[in-house]
């Protein structure tokens, strides 16, 4: 009786082994460990991204002491604890959205920046003006053109009225741009780096950034909608002409 329940038991098996698909062969399953290990690291950077990019909105609107994770997590659509995975601390956050914004600005007026940064630019007053001039040029584009811009200067306008240890990231990129742009203006108007130059280009900095940080009071002023690719050159030709006036003007006399 027990040798024919056995051997039922064995056919059983039999049956259901046979409706399995083959065992894969090590490598293969090595291979699969490998794509799942990929997969989750992606998914794994992907959330990353959008924390940070959560909590570059949440810290620009609410500043670091008004902004909670519980916030920045339900923004990305990401578990509370994804934060702390990721970055381990709120502190810790604050600082890679600066590292990123830092990031995003060098990618975008880096090229720039590195041709202004190049001695021939400023080997005579023509070259420097020249060249400060592209400079400025790119700054509108950049912080004007550009709709993610608005959440930079949300978050720098924060760490400038408030500074943090954020702000020692933001400060690598824009004291860098600062002391490129203080250069050319001293070639442009063959003075030395003193003080008045350095209040200067701080000055020219100024106007374009008035359109990002005080873009609300432009638009009613103006009569404007939007700033728009008429807008943009038309603040471009103003800027311009300013910069040619006090660098011109002053090479001259």
């Amino acid at each position: 009786m027990a040798s024919g329940q056995s051997r039922a038991r064995s056919a059983a098996r039999t049956e259901v082994e046979a409706t399995l698909p083959p065992a894969r062969p090590s490598e293969e399953r090595r291979s699969s460990s490998r794509h799942y290990r990929r997969a989750q690291r992606d998914r794994g950077a992907e959330t990353r991204a959008q924390l940070v990019e959560a909590a570059l909105d949440v810290f620009g609107r609410l500043g670091f002491e008004g902004a909670t994770t519980r916030e920045i997590a339900k923004a990305a659509g990401a578990n509370l604890a994804a934060i702390v995975y990721h970055f381990g601390s709120k502190e810790a956050l604050h600082l890679a959205v600066a590292e990123h914004v830092a990031s995003r600005i060098a990618s975008s007026v880096g090229p720039a920046l590195a041709e202004a940064a190049n001695p021939a630019a400023s080997a005579t007053p023509e070259a420097a003006r020249t060249m400060f001039g592209r400079l400025i040029e790119t700054y509108v584009e950049v912080m004007v053109g550009s709709a993610e811009a608005e959440r930079w200067a949300r978050f720098i306008v924060r760490e400038q009225m408030q500074p943090s240890a954020a702000f020692d990231v933001i400060y690598g990129i824009m004291g860098g741009s600062v002391g490129i742009a203080t250069r050319l203006i001293a070639t442009a108007l063959g003075r030395p780096e003193d003080e008045e130059i350095r209040l200067r280009a701080f000055a020219m900095f100024g106007q374009v950034l008035v359109f990002r940080v005080a873009q609300a009071l432009v638009l009613r002023r103006m009569g404007w909608t939007a700033i728009g690719a008429r807008e943009r050159a038309e603040i471009k030709r103003i800027v311009i002409s300013h910069v040619e006036a006090i660098l011109g003007g002053g090479a001259k006399s």
